[in-house]
């Protein structure tokens, strides 16, 4: 047992310092240089250097209690500044996903609004296409554009909008579309659903939610690094870069999540109702499967 612990205590020690103090630590190693360099000689290396190797000349006067105290700061430092990120991504998540406060809400309207009126748009000339042409007479041109028309509404959402983000938009879309699918109320049944999944499954899930996670938190990293741009400008363009990465991996993340959510209902309700003992139809689930899983989660309500 000792040494299985022992191994255990070892990797969240790992996974601890790399979520935490490592992006921290760099964080603080760029506020130092920020600080020592300014706007004015924000490209000196040379001074840096001077700098630097003058503090690294004291230190090593120091006696080792010294010593260990000033990296004890430097660690607490770099952990709390990586605690800071990790809380706030929890509000970030927020505007990430389209769940914006009150005071946003008036914003929040006007954004999924015009979100609105461009899939509306799309849609009505998809509809159109489809009304001029039954599907056994449609050329290839027709198909064509139908594909193209289809594709341009579904960059904005799969289904009409409802938040003000295209991440929002996703994993609401994703609740949408299986309750036309199955009925069902994705919220109630997904802890029923989570306990019949396989070990592999839940595996998967998480780690895709571990992604989108990370995404979100590297958007808040973002904002620390253009706080700083406005003492030294090298940092803003660090969180140009690290926005945009954190963007476009954000959306990737998000929309695979949503998608292995769906997945996964497709898969696993049919065996969320033989667990349950339900008296359904065989075959694919449909409606009344999803009608009988709710009942029970809902307890009738």
């Amino acid at each position: 047992m000792a040494p299985l612990l022992d191994s255990l205590g070892q990797k969240l020690a790992e996974k601890w310092l790399s979520a935490l103090a490592a992006p921290g630590l760099a964080f603080v190693a760029a506020v130092t240089t920020g600080a020592v360099l300014g706007q004015g000689a924000a490209l000196d290396r040379s001074l840096l250097f001077e700098r630097v190797g003058h503090w690294a000349a004291e230190a090593a006067r120091w006696p080792a209690v010294g010593q260990l105290a000033l990296a004890g700061a430097v660690i607490i430092a770099s952990v709390a500044v990586g605690t800071f990120v990790r809380t706030c991504a929890e509000g970030a998540e927020r505007v990430w996903t389209g769940d914006w406060p009150s005071k946003a809400r008036r914003l929040a309207d006007r954004l999924t609004a015009r979100r609105l009126r461009r899939w509306e748009q799309i849609q009505s000339r998809i509809d159109e296409h489809r009304r001029a042409a039954p599907a056994h007479q449609r050329g290839e041109q027709v198909r064509n554009e139908l594909d193209e028309l289809a594709a341009r509404r579904d960059g904005i959402a799969l289904a009409g909008p409802r938040r003000p983000t295209f991440t929002g938009d996703r994993m609401a879309a994703t609740e949408t579309r299986l309750r036309h699918q199955y009925g069902i109320d994705l919220a109630s049944c997904w802890t029923r659903l989570w306990l019949v999944l396989p070990d592999d499954v839940r595996t998967e899930l998480r780690a895709s939610r571990a992604r989108f996670g990370a995404a979100v938190a590297g958007s808040v990293w973002a904002g620390c690094y253009a706080v700083l741009g406005c003492f030294w400008w090298p940092a803003a363009l660090v969180a140009l870069v690290v926005g945009l990465v954190a963007w476009r991996r954000g959306r990737q993340a998000g929309t695979v999540h949503a998608e292995l959510v769906e997945s996964t209902v497709d898969i696993y309700l049919r065996r969320l109702a033989d667990e349950l003992g339900l008296d359904t139809p065989d075959g694919p689930p449909d409606l009344r499967v999803g009608a009988a899983v709710n009942r029970v989660a809902r307890k009738s309500a």
